[in-house]
């Protein structure tokens, strides 16, 4: 266990006791890290951070119920994961990722590998592109992710599987390699 996490584990602790000061601490620790998260949910970023507001009211008020503390990070993940599909479902018009359109810079000459890949994750389905920035981006395990969505541990294992077949399969038609 790493400093941040015992750190991170004595926050949710003073904020469940009331104390706010914790609170802001802990939000200032992972309120960017939670709009990245809802951003790559709902592609807007404006709409990212009024759900990430949104959920740390929650998360400060509930704070005190967390029953283990060492999983605040994928309890948090899930609250804004779960609100982030929320407003997504409460749309009138589906968000279609499939049709986000790839432009180079035309004075920038070939673009690094990283940035083909991350414009390629854009263009995946949603339920892709969220496991995959889920395990890849945030760093999350496959246990921490079975939390998050609420899915069996070979569930998400399967979805990582696919979802990597969908992203280099995509990669390849538009990078033609």
């Amino acid at each position: 266990m790493n400093h941040n996490h015992i750190f991170d584990v004595i926050l949710i602790q003073k904020v469940g006791d009331g104390n706010k000061e914790a609170a802001e601490l802990l939000v200032k620790r992972w309120h960017n890290r939670l709009i990245s998260l809802s951003f790559k949910i709902v592609n807007n970023l404006e709409t990212a951070k009024d759900i990430v507001q949104d959920s740390w009211m929650v998360i400060i008020r509930k704070a005190g119920s967390l029953n283990d503390p060492h999983k605040f990070k994928t309890w948090a993940f899930r609250i804004v994961h779960n609100r982030s599909i929320d407003w997504i479902r409460s749309q009138k018009e589906t968000i279609k990722i499939d049709e986000v359109t790839i432009k180079q810079d035309d004075d920038s000459g070939a673009e690094d590998q990283y940035d083909q890949v991350r414009r390629t994750l854009k263009q995946l389905k949603d339920k892709d592109r969220i496991i995959l920035t889920l395990f890849y981006l945030e760093g999350n395990n496959i246990y921490e992710i079975s939390e998050i969505l609420g899915a069996p541990v070979g569930t998400v294992k399967s979805r990582i599987f696919y979802a990597r077949e969908h992203l280099k399969k995509k990669y390849k038609e538009v990078y033609h390699e």
